[in-house]
């Protein structure tokens, strides 16, 4: 019979023997003995175990093979360690309360003596202790016995105090500064009680090597410098870091070990991630307080670990709350070790940018994940749940489970999967999204809804969205490369889907030309809508029917009017295009037929960049001004919502309004404040205003990609991730031969040229 602990709280198993330290207390006779492993730290018995369990459930519900039942199995597998019933107490070995010394000898010498005495408690009583790095050893229970317990962690930053170690720093192996708490190959660990441990990390503090300024990182040379040894397959014992460097350890780092207790205590001000688990087996982290944050300060990060419950934990982070991994490029191809069998339950995400992430680091690949009864309580996040990977990292992110969802507001993005994170395209290792349900989720706010891409040749499969109430967010669905999503009872912003979305027109509306429709419906068979083309004399005006099927001829006596086109789905739901301007026969803003850039100049007039009847000189240059009106054009603005200052434009001015509208949005950037209508814009920035405009948020997604010109040293660093993402999209590419001459001043033909792809790509 299987074991139902499924519903056991962190309170109810306190109720049933649960020391207060965590664990529990047994004698050695007693003590269970940890299950063999692998130098990989999966157990060899439960790879065999796993490949029956997916027999066993079978493929009931359709979903890659696994259901519900396989959590309640993963649990069986998962358990407190135990520890022998002896206590010690860190007063008995030299450490002193509240003296302002060091106390870490003190403190290490009470948890190896327990250890080779066979294992026990090591309890710290109530006070303030200034500490180094802790190793925890076999079958010691650290123990933060009161409230008033605390760890401070010294910002004298040396090696004595931090010993040089065998680490993991974002997924690759190396030697750096021993995290805060340290354990390699223990087996039977906890770090548990009542107490809170005090990184005292943080700006203007000596560990303040990371901003979130990017361009200005201490540790970028070294980060930079640590992957390029990944990559180049450098020994690990050559990767040295530490004094001298300023690669930021983890809070607490665990490695290679086996049954792990991580319960009660509190995490304050860590350097980067707080609890991070690497090749471990049976982890289970219950109970604990995060509230950090700094730059990169991730909450939970299981890594390449097998059998981990995560529960009735809070995180307040200033980065993801949980972000699951399993190594990064080749030491993560050459590990072969995914993140597999995780609990995810009754969890607060008080705040944090992502909430239950999968990424970026999964070269080992992430699968059997089971999220349940989770809540999401900030407008501040960016996205609830989120999965993103690259082809420079590859990985297979598979049977995922997430279920009974509370979202009270995130700002980005509910539901958000990428392959376009940093590197996006540029490698050879295609990653995969398949086998993931979600369902029983309620969410407000939000730009997108659901945001999911995929690249063409490895679309996303096996995505199931069942009961799913997504409210008041700005864009319901971006869909790209979904293969057959299955959607049941999922309603955005009141609309039940499957239903068409992101309805559109594709060619030149004027006399005569052929226009063809073009419209998603996720779910179901796109073949299976109807459409209806409708004109209108005024752009807000009454529209009336005017055409129907996909493909319409336009007929004559329409130009200058308004045109949309509706798709219909056999449920009645209909969604429907933005107006394009009905285009006269012959030249479009002055520009003949023939010119090769004839086509973009009347897509864009069409759809409301350009004024059809005005003359445009392609080779002017353009203005701030400029370009503000042509997005406005795209994005239907007409004015902020809200205020927006602007040193040099008020509300009387009449550039104020379609400046504001952009700013607000996003998409154009101030200079020192001021809007600055009548600048130049080059083509550094032009290449940032596409990105920005794109209708995807891909600032956050695609940082640090580099790009590859001859004159790469001359585009300012803030641009290089936009440069080199609008050419990986196809915006932009090189002025002349490879370089892309990022000073020069943009002239309307580029301009036009640019924004014409970033239409189609937004589906304008």
């Amino acid at each position: 019979m299987k074991k139902k602990i499924w519903g056991i709280s962190l309170a109810a198993a306190l109720a049933i023997g649960l020391t207060a330290c965590g664990g529990s207390q047994e004698t050695a006779d007693t003590q269970q003995a940890a299950p063999s492993t692998t130098a990989a730290g999966t157990t060899k018995e439960t790879e065999n175990e796993t490949e029956a369990q997916a027999e066993e459930t079978g493929d009931e519900g359709g979903e890659g093979g696994m259901t519900w039942d396989m959590a309640e199995e993963i649990l069986t597998h998962i358990s407190d360690p135990r520890f022998p019933d002896l206590t010690v107490n860190v007063l008995d070995y030299g450490a002193v309360a509240d003296d302002d010394k060091l106390d870490t000898q003190a403190i290490q010498k009470a948890i190896d003596e327990v250890s080779e005495k066979g294992g026990g408690k090591v309890v710290i009583p109530k006070g303030t202790y200034d500490t180094g790095a802790i190793t925890l050893k076999d079958n010691v229970n650290l123990c933060l016995e009161d409230k008033e317990t605390k760890l401070q962690f010294t910002q004298d930053i040396n090696h004595d105090n931090y010993p040089l170690v065998y680490s993991h720093w974002e997924g690759q192996p190396m030697y750096n500064y021993s995290a805060f708490i340290y354990a390699k190959d223990a087996v039977n660990i906890a770090l548990t009680g009542q107490g809170t441990l005090d990184g005292q990390a943080g700006d203007g503090t000596p560990w303040c090597w990371m901003s979130r300024d990017y361009m200005t990182d201490y540790q970028d040379d070294d980060r930079t410098a640590l992957i390029n040894m990944n990559n180049d397959r450098v020994p690990v014992e050559e990767r040295i870091f530490g004094e001298g460097h300023f690669l930021r350890p983890n809070f607490i780092q665990v490695i290679g070990c086996e049954n792990v207790l991580v319960e009660g205590v509190t995490l304050l001000r860590s350097p980067m991630w707080e609890v991070n688990p690497v090749l471990c087996t049976n982890v289970t982290v219950r109970g604990i307080h995060i509230s950090t944050k700094a730059a990169n300060n991730d909450g939970i990060d299981p890594e390449s670990s097998n059998y981990v419950l995560i529960e009735d934990n809070y995180f307040d982070t200033g980065d993801d709350c949980i972000a699951i991994k399993s190594g990064r490029n080749a030491d993560g191809r050459a590990t072969n070790t995914p993140s597999q069998n995780i609990i995810i339950r009754n969890n607060i995400f008080a705040d944090g940018h992502g909430g239950i992430t999968i990424g970026s680091e999964v070269s080992g690949g992430v699968n059997n994940v089971f999220a349940d009864n989770n809540q999401f309580n900030s407008p501040n996040m960016k996205y609830a749940l989120r999965f993103k990977t690259n082809a420079v990292r590859g990985g297979i992110i598979e049977n995922i489970y997430l279920r009974n969802t509370t979202i009270q507001s995130v700002s980005d993005a509910v539901v958000h999967a990428t392959m376009l994170y940093e590197e996006g395209r540029h490698g050879d290792y295609m990653p995969q999204f398949r086998n993931i349900t979600i369902e029983n989720l309620k969410s407000t706010g939000g730009d997108f809804g659901i945001f999911v891409e995929a690249f063409e040749d490895v679309p996303v499969t096996g995505l199931v969205m069942r009961n799913v109430e997504l409210n008041e967010v700005e864009n319901p669905l971006r869909a790209v490369n979904w293969e057959n999503p299955v959607l049941e009872n999922v309603v955005i912003n009141g609309m039940k889907y499957p239903a068409p979305s992101d309805t559109r027109m594709d060619g030149i509306p004027s006399a005569g030309r052929v226009v063809k429709a073009d419209s998603i419906l996720l779910g179901g068979d796109p073949a299976s809508l109807n459409y209806t083309w409708q004109v209108s004399d005024k752009k807000d005006g009454t529209y009336e029917t005017a055409g129907q099927g996909q493909e319409w001829t336009l007929p004559e006596g329409l130009e200058g009017r308004y045109l949309k086109v509706t798709a219909s789905d056999e449920n009645g739901n209909q969604n429907t295009s933005i107006a394009y301007t009905i285009l006269p026969t012959g030249p479009v803003c002055g520009v003949e037929e023939g010119n090769a850039l004839s086509g973009s100049v009347m897509r864009l007039a069409a759809k409301g960049l350009l004024d059809p009847a005005a003359t445009v000189d392609l080779g002017q240059e353009v203005t701030r001004y400029d370009v503000a009106k042509m997005l406005a054009g795209m994005w239907n603005l007409t004015q902020p919502k809200g205020d927006v200052e602007l040193k040099d434009l008020t509300a009387k001015d009449g550039q104020y309004a379609i400046a504001a509208a952009v700013i607000e949005k996003g998409m154009m950037d101030l200079k020192d404040g001021a809007f600055a209508p009548e600048d130049p814009v080059t083509r550094q920035e032009l290449a940032d205003i596409a990105i920005k405009s794109c209708g995807a948020p891909y600032d956050e997604t695609t940082f640090w990609a580099t790009p590859t010109y001859d004159d790469t040293d001359d585009i300012d660093v803030y641009y290089h991730t936009n440069v080199a993402t609008c050419d990986d999209f196809g915006f932009m590419k090189a002025a002349e031969g490879n370089e892309f001459e990022p000073k020069k001043n943009a002239d309307f033909a580029i301009v036009i040229d640019v924004l014409d792809k970033v239409a189609v790509y937004a589906r304008r």
